[in-house]
């Protein structure tokens, strides 16, 4: 249990205890695609913590000029990610319901038929865009990840290390949210999300490994 500002912290909430109660229930919503969007934002805070305990401590005014405008920098991204990354919890679920109301509509018609494989494929692509994009976001923040283990205070490199495993998770969850959602796509930008999605997690397999190196080498 952890000290903030001479008082002892309790985890517990309304709020949590209610999203990690519906998370455990049947409903669907909030689902794998939210946990991800939860894992890359408590990712982000972390790094975003790193670099709060090192701005105005010794081991910032060691770093030369451009390093501390990277730490800068990169709490400046991590506070505006941080909102980001929990607007995406609600937006994967929003997508969901959205498909799912779209397999109610009618098929008596060929009207009806028509109208409703249009707004199928309409959900499923949202479905699909809503994690890809996650994923996209989740690579690029990790790029921040890396000044906080390269620049941040080395009292709390095992944070580092712990958003960048975070980071990683949430892009793989991602992208296994993805590859569900284009199975049943025909569309014809089809391959290349898949291979883009591909490379994204190779991307952040490699960049979490070369943190974990500066993590364990620190440690």
């Amino acid at each position: 249990m952890k000290f903030y500002g001479g008082r002892r912290m309790k985890f517990e909430n309304d709020q949590m205890n209610d999203f990690l109660g519906k998370l455990a229930s049947n409903s669907p919503v909030p689902g794998g695609g939210g946990a991800a969007a939860l894992t890359s934002a408590l990712s982000v805070a972390l790094s975003s913590m790193v670099f709060n305990l090192t701005i105005g401590k010794k081991s910032y005014d060691n770093l030369n000029k451009e390093e501390q405008d990277k730490v800068q920098n990169s709490l400046d991204c991590a506070t505006l990610k941080l909102k980001e990354f929990q607007q995406f919890i609600n937006k994967d679920g929003e997508a969901f319901l959205a498909l799912m109301e779209s397999y109610k509509l009618p098929k008596e018609t060929e009207e009806d038929k028509e109208e409703r494989r249009k707004r199928i494929l309409e959900g499923l692509n949202n479905a699909m865009m809503v994690p890809f994009t996650l994923m996209k976001e989740t690579v690029q923040f990790m790029e921040h990840i890396l000044n906080a283990a390269r620049f941040g205070n080395p009292n709390v490199i095992s944070d580092a290390g712990v958003s960048a495993i975070l980071a990683k998770a949430s892009v793989e969850s991602s992208y296994l949210n993805v590859m569900i959602n284009l199975k049943s796509l025909k569309d014809a930008n089809k391959e290349i999300v898949e291979q883009e999605s591909k490379a994204l997690l190779a991307k952040a397999e490699n960049i979490k490994n070369e943190i974990m190196t500066i993590v364990y080498d620190k440690l």
